[in-house]
């Protein structure tokens, strides 16, 4: 039985289109930054990553190189809703793999060559992007024990249920009142918890599906992993306190890296679900970091990915971004 399909809000933009990129020339793409992804003033992080993705899927597709297979990305500064220009470096084209090095620019962009304006646009996404073709690869195949069965367990679930609410172990969760008013990133998806909440402060498991239904597909693996970095969160005092941290004060958890390993190629349709475990190992001085596995519905490993974020005032978020020229010479700051 097909699981009923939620609705999602009047102005979304559906993700697949939301991170399409155009090809303005051999190596220079248009991508768009939609404000139904933002977090606050920021758009999610995981979501501008797909942008670079969905540019180097367009770049290496006539290479029959279209699967990201790992790509690590460094945030350099704040992006904003709007146009943005991806270049393309070619770093190694081979026959198997190839490397890109891919940066997104914002401000001063050009409606011709060379598309950016150096000394005013800013830098604000680079990243190194390996691609080649899932499907083709051969090779030595072993049976690890990382998935049988994963520790600590993951709660068996019922994913017609889920949708329509009757799964016992599992339930829709409630979206979090954040310091930015709407999280609008967050209303894309919608996210599955335990009932009996998350064992560990420092792990979170999630089932989740897209808001308008469709289906994930490898372009928005990054989103994906970036979902909900929230489990700090999880160490929030339910009362006025102040251990860890005073209970009322707000934060935001602004990405330094992510890196992405692409295990599995989705169907081209996609699929309805994917479960997400994160763990944090340490949580110290305003940095933390972030372990995450995706697994499809069969159990099956899709995506790990390891991020390293910071923990701000959420004023930081709505703070002046500084002009692109003293972005270019180091002076920027997150």
């Amino acid at each position: 039985m097909a699981s009923k399909q939620p609705s999602a809000p009047a102005d979304f933009v559906p993700l697949a289109k939301s991170i399409e990129a155009t090809r303005l020339d051999s190596h220079t793409y248009a991508v768009n930054l939609q404000a139904c992804y933002t977090i606050g003033t920021v758009p999610n992080g995981g979501y501008v990553c797909c942008t670079l993705l969905q540019a180097a899927h367009v770049h290496l597709s006539p290479r029959s190189q279209p699967d990201t297979v790992t790509a690590h990305f460094e945030f350099l500064n704040r992006s904003e809703t709007g146009p943005a220009v991806v270049i393309v470096e070619d770093i190694k084209l081979g026959r198997s793999l190839s490397v890109l090095h891919v940066t997104l620019y914002q401000r001063g962009l050009l409606s011709h060559a060379p598309w950016i304006t150096p000394g005013t646009s800013r830098r604000e996404v680079a990243a190194y992007v390996t691609n080649g073709s899932i499907a083709s690869e051969q090779g030595v195949s072993l049976t690890t024990s990382f998935l049988s069965p994963p520790v600590p367990t993951i709660l068996p679930v019922d994913l017609p249920a889920l949708a329509e609410g009757r799964d016992i172990l599992w339930h829709r969760m409630e979206l979090p009142v954040t310091p930015f008013g709407r999280n609008r990133s967050l209303e894309n998806v919608e996210y599955y918890s335990p009932r009996a909440g998350q064992p560990d402060p420092d792990r979170i498991d999630i089932w989740m599906r897209l808001a308008a239904g469709g289906g994930f597909k490898n372009a928005s693996l990054a989103y994906v992993v970036d979902a909900w970095p929230y489990v700090i969160e999880q160490y929030r005092p339910k009362s006025p306190g102040t251990a860890p941290f005073p209970h009322d004060v707000s934060f935001w958890y602004p990405t330094v890296a992510l890196n992405l390993d692409v295990k599995k190629a989705l169907p081209a349709e996609g699929v309805e679900w994917l479960f997400m475990r994160e763990t944090a190992k340490m949580i110290k001085n305003g940095r933390f970091d972030l372990e995450v596995t995706v697994l499809d519905a069969k159990g099956e490993l899709v995506a790990v990915a390891t991020h390293v974020a910071m923990i701000v005032g959420a004023e930081r978020n709505h703070a002046a971004r500084s002009e692109g020229k003293d972005k270019e010479k180091g002076k920027g700051k997150l």
